[in-house]
């Protein structure tokens, strides 16, 4: 019952240090919104809610991003070329969402 209790408290504590936060940037066409989740400081998933850039350019740029972006923890990361416009709004929306 002991090991139960403990392995619920374990449980319930990392759901609750997982928080999310929205932003928003200008990318190519127009804004791109953004949800960032974080447990604790460290950035863990982030998901497009809205973007009206061209998906054949921009969908590719944006995984990049995340990815690089989740690895170093931070939105100092390089554009991706060929989607520069979409590259600085979705740099832009997970900063904002950073700050908040």
């Amino acid at each position: 019952m002991k090991k139960l209790f403990i392995s619920a408290l374990l449980i319930v504590s990392s759901v609750a240090a997982l928080a999310a936060s929205e932003g928003v940037g200008f990318g190519y066409k127009d804004e791109i919104k953004v949800s960032v989740e974080k447990n604790g400081d460290k950035i863990v998933a982030i998901k497009v809610l809205e973007m009206k850039d061209t998906k054949r350019i921009a969908e590719p740029a944006i995984e990049k991003l995340t990815s690089e972006i989740i690895a170093k923890q931070s939105v100092d990361v390089d554009d991706v070329a060929g989607a520069t416009y979409t590259s600085q709004g979705f740099k832009e929306a997970v900063a904002d969402a950073l700050k908040k």
